[in-house]
């Protein structure tokens, strides 16, 4: 009687094991598609937030600006991007020039209620 019991409780904890493994796997594939989908709705509004900053900069006579985009996904769901720009003139301006430029910047940002954007001129 007591191998049946101690046979019973093994496989009672192997059947645990199994269902909390195919529930993990399941909460981290759909992890991954909301990802992926989120991916696929940012792609565009990143690629022409990038051109439209370029273009903004060579108009200003900064042309082949060095721009670097990184961006971190808080724990509410919010996106806080760091936008790295560097020119060798822009590193010249002064605080009032550097503000300026910043403003010109933050309308090349496109809308997003969650999103946020800061910038930080490199020196060379």
């Amino acid at each position: 009687m007591e191998k049946k019991n101690i046979s019973f409780i093994i496989t009672v904890i192997l059947s645990v094991l199994v269902i909390l493994f195919c529930t993990k796997e399941t909460v981290i594939g759909q992890s991954r598609a909301d990802m992926s989908s989120q991916k696929l709705y940012y792609a565009p509004m990143e690629e022409e937030y990038v051109a439209q900053m370029r273009q903004m900069l060579a108009n200003k006579g900064y042309s082949n600006s060095g721009i670097t985009i990184r961006w971190v996904l808080e724990e509410e769901g919010t996106r806080v991007y760091t936008v790295m720009i560097y020119h060798k003139w822009i590193d010249r301006l002064d605080e009032k020039g550097k503000e300026a430029l910043l403003q010109e910047l933050e309308q090349t940002e496109f809308i997003d209620q969650y999103c946020s954007f800061c910038y930080e001129f490199l020196t060379i």
